[in-house]
């Protein structure tokens, strides 16, 4: 007659098995990256006079309008895209005086820290898509798009 296994190897095997199961559960988990765009857009009533700015996408513009925002124009300065993975954050260099600090969250949800000149601005938490906002000297405004490239409605 043979003899039963030894009960510390069932242990062993048993706690073998349900490291494998795990391993094998995470690599067929889907990844938590998110795939985002930054866009500065400035919105102005007459043509910048230093510089030569690209239209802003019409969809984009349009819907600013639709938000009773006064500007007839609007310009793209700057249209930034980055991996970011779950947990980790990227910085995007939004223009010489405002940094973005963007962390992934997960579920479409990040914490964005603004920098500008140096200093913190402001410090929040969003769901994608969604647009920071805020009004120059010089009767201007800033807008910031954060949107996912993944998502795809691409609001």
């Amino acid at each position: 007659m043979k003899s039963p296994a030894h009960p510390t190897r069932r242990r062993h095997f048993g706690t073998f098995a349900v490291l494998l199961a795990l391993s094998l559960a995470a690599v067929g988990a889907p990844a938590a990256d998110l795939r985002l765009e930054a866009q500065l857009i400035l919105g102005a009533n007459d043509a910048p006079a230093s510089v030569n700015y690209k239209l802003a996408d019409p969809a984009l513009a349009a819907a600013l309008r639709r938000n009773n925002f006064k500007w007839t124009n609007y310009y793209q300065i700057t249209n930034l895209t980055a991996v970011i993975p779950l947990n980790q954050s990227r910085d995007f260099h939004m223009s010489d005086s405002r940094t973005l600090v963007i962390k992934n969250l997960g579920s479409s949800h990040v914490a964005v820290d603004c920098i500008g000149q140096g200093k913190q601005v402001s410090k929040g938490t969003n769901t994608l898509p969604c647009i920071y906002a805020g009004t120059n000297l010089d009767d201007t405004a800033w807008f910031i798009r954060l949107r996912s490239l993944d998502d795809k409605s691409k609001k």
